[in-house]
């Protein structure tokens, strides 16, 4: 991974800040969702409104560092899709190997029927990235069909709705009824 000195916990502070102002500045709209894991939420957080500018992408990918120098993992996964673009990210600033981890096996090619996509060993330390985790149920069932392949996985994701036992960067949570943001 190369010369990665990790960083404190403060200060990681002005960037935790930044990020949770990027979410409401760029990422935040309010309305009726339906979630992914069939809850409904009145605001949605649309993590490519984030991922798309390179500059952000990095900035949130560089956050990751200190975590993977901390867990010295062999493997960094990122689950389809958002967690591919961020996993891809962090990758290019670690040097850290990466895998993909699909929601539904691949019906086709040389390795159809498999849920993980790229090189791995049984026994390798995994850092899972996710983007945004509601009630964790997807990125819990992606750790899952890591560990039948006999990895060792850590779960981390950008943002946590606060729903999940999941690390994450941020908590985000708003109450019912705050001020529509307008994106």
């Amino acid at each position: 991974m190369g010369n990665i000195e990790p960083e404190s916990r403060l200060s990681m502070i002005p960037e935790l800040k930044w990020l949770r102002t990027m979410v409401m500045e760029r990422a935040l709209t309010r309305g009726e969702y339906l979630m992914a894991g069939g809850m409904r939420s009145d605001y949605y957080i649309d993590k490519f409104r984030l991922f798309s500018d390179p500059a952000v992408l990095r900035r949130i990918a560089r956050m990751f560092v200190p975590i993977v120098s901390e867990l010295n993992p062999g493997l960094i996964a990122g689950t389809e899709l958002g967690g591919v673009i961020l996993a891809t990210a962090v990758c290019q600033m670690t040097n850290v190997p990466m895998i993909v981890v699909r929601k539904q096996p691949k019906a086709y090619g040389a390795f159809a029927d498999e849920y993980v996509e790229g090189p791995y060993e049984a026994g390798q330390r995994v850092l899972l990235l996710e983007d945004v985790v509601s009630n964790g149920k997807e990125v819990m069932a992606a750790k899952a069909r890591l560990e039948e392949l006999k990895l060792h996985v850590t779960v981390y994701a950008v943002i946590n709705r606060g729903l999940a036992p999941i690390k994450s960067l941020i908590a985000f949570s708003l109450p019912r009824g705050e001020a529509k943001t307008e994106n």
